[in-house]
């Protein structure tokens, strides 16, 4: 009986403090909640630093290489062998006159002589020496010092386009005093110690051919023929000279050619030689 108003007892007090905690739960205000504070954390876009590297644009060293050509220069052709195919002109000055074909270059200048003790000793082995440069650039004329000439010696020289044909005129005066004295030799003997003075060790009986000795223009004139042998080392190879004698003046001419071109163009040297007159009182 005990135990169970105990029991009793103990159950009334237990709802007793439901009921109370109850009306204790109903009467609290429920409690304000403080708002948690927001803390306004600025956003700060940070934009990366981009470094943009500029690479310089290079111009690659290229060397162009332009093939620039020549500018070709035509070959001139060689004379025709046909005269009557030839265009002459007229060329005349105070000491002569001739005609020579169109394409021919002319060429005027002076020669000074000069004395060399070797030139009329021909026991000298170098007598010919004195004058083998003016031999080949000028042609084969008689170079050395003469007293009874004045000084200097007057030279045209006419050129064919090609370069192989050469006409040359050397005109030599005399000094007053020996005005009218001088006769051209008629015989061949100072042509041929003229042509051994030029070319030692060859024989004029052998390489000398064609000689005239006649009257042109009532001038007195001689004409030969000179064609060395082939391979020779004497310039000029080949060569046709004329020589007039007047009151005033020793006129030599010569058409030069080589071994190859002499007979080739032995009707023209004949034109030209020809037509050559002195203009020299007589």
């Amino acid at each position: 009986m005990k135990y169970l108003l105990f029991i009793v007892l103990l159950v009334g007090i237990l709802i007793t403090a439901g009921c109370v905690n109850e009306n204790k739960d109903a009467l609290v205000t429920p409690a304000q909640t403080t708002p948690t504070p927001t803390t306004s954390i600025p956003t700060t876009v940070i934009t990366p630093e981009i470094t943009t590297s500029i690479i310089p644009t290079i111009t690659p060293n290229v060397t162009t290489t332009t093939s620039i050509e020549p500018i070709k220069t035509p070959t001139p052709k060689p004379d025709p062998t046909d005269v009557s195919e030839i265009n002459f002109l007229h060329y005349s000055d105070d000491d002569f006159s001739v005609d020579y074909p169109s394409t021919w270059i002319i060429t005027t200048s002076t020669y000074t002589p000069y004395y060399c003790k070797s030139v009329l000793d021909t026991s000298r082995n170098d007598y010919h020496l004195c004058f083998e440069n003016e031999t080949k650039s000028i042609g084969p004329f008689s170079f050395y010092l003469d007293d009874n000439l004045k000084k200097p010696y007057r030279i045209v020289t006419f050129t064919s386009a090609d370069g192989k044909l050469k006409f040359v005129a050397f005109t030599q005066d005399f000094i007053d005093a020996t005005t009218g004295h001088w006769r051209l030799s008629p015989t061949i003997d100072w042509t041929r110690s003229e042509f051994e003075s030029r070319y030692p060790n060859l024989s004029a009986f052998t390489y000398i051919s064609n000689y005239k000795y006649y009257q042109s223009q009532n001038v007195l004139s001689s004409t030969f023929d000179v064609k060395l042998p082939e391979g020779s080392n004497y310039l000029p190879s080949a060569y046709s000279e004329k020589a007039m004698v007047t009151l005033h003046h020793v006129g030599t001419f010569a058409f030069i050619t080589d071994n190859e071109n002499f007979d080739k163009y032995r009707n023209l040297k004949d034109k030209i030689i020809s037509s050559i007159k002195t203009n020299d009182r007589v």
